[in-house]
């Protein structure tokens, strides 16, 4: 039944399997994200081609790094929406953070300024270096504040690969996992690929998002819609919640 999507015509575009992504970083000049605002408009113009409707961007939350909030993100976001409408590119674009599990976080949780992609669903991260040793406690705690963790890229982080009961256990605790669309390309490595699929494959994968940043990212995400791996796995993403949230 997709067969239509993957034939070979020049007019046929290959499309992304939802049509909300929910996780990127488009807004203008405040993390390792788009640097401006004509790379963010090129990079917006990509998700549209590919099928996105509605996007809901997420700078970095990161203690020393990217302490980004919405002092900081709502002007370039406003500024991004008049352009956007100056180039009557008509996408639904909102904006939440992709949340490092720090302690600026833990600030922001206890007074109450977490800002959900929607309703009560916040995207985390963990650190790539190690796991967090606390990592039950936080999200026990934002479940007791009635959130739904989504646990960003959660096939990225190399200390999980070599004991997948972890991720198991995550599920148990009602954690919602994001996978990367650049995972399953194998932009990650070879050791990456092979987690998101098994992720995918034991239904443990909720979302899939592109993590987009620059045109690298692009250019990937081209040649993974194109390529017969995509197609092999697309009845898969059946499922994703993307759409529901």
């Amino acid at each position: 039944m997709f067969d239509f999507l993957f034939k070979k015509k020049k007019d046929t575009k290959l499309i992304l399997p939802y049509k909300t992504d929910i996780h990127s970083h488009l807004i203008p000049g405040v993390d390792d994200g788009a640097k401006d605002i004509d790379s963010s408009v090129f990079l917006i113009k990509k998700l549209s081609d590919w099928g996105v409707e509605r996007i809901i961007t997420t700078p970095h939350r990161t203690d020393e790094t990217f302490e980004n909030s919405v002092e900081i993100i709502e002007p370039k976001y406003q500024e991004l929406l008049l352009r956007l409408k100056s180039e009557s590119i008509d996408i639904d674009l909102q904006y939440s953070f992709e949340y490092r599990m720090d302690e600026g976080f833990i600030r922001l949780r206890d007074n109450d300024l977490l800002r959900p992609l929607s309703g009560k669903y916040i995207l985390v991260e963990n650190s790539f270096i190690q796991p967090l040793w606390n990592l039950d406690d936080l999200l026990f705690d934002l479940k007791l504040k009635g959130f739904h963790p989504v646990l960003a890229h959660p096939e990225r982080y190399n200390y999980y690969h070599s004991n997948k009961s972890v991720y198991k256990h995550l599920k148990s605790l009602e954690v919602l996992f994001q996978v990367n669309i650049l995972s399953f390309s194998g932009c990650y490595g070879k050791e990456v690929q092979e987690i998101s699929i098994w992720l995918l494959k034991n239904n443990m994968v909720d979302f899939v998002s592109t993590d987009l940043h620059h045109k690298n990212h692009v250019i990937a995400i081209d040649q993974f819609l194109a390529s017969s791996q995509y197609r092999k796995l697309f009845p898969l993403f059946e499922d994703l919640r993307n759409d529901d949230i």
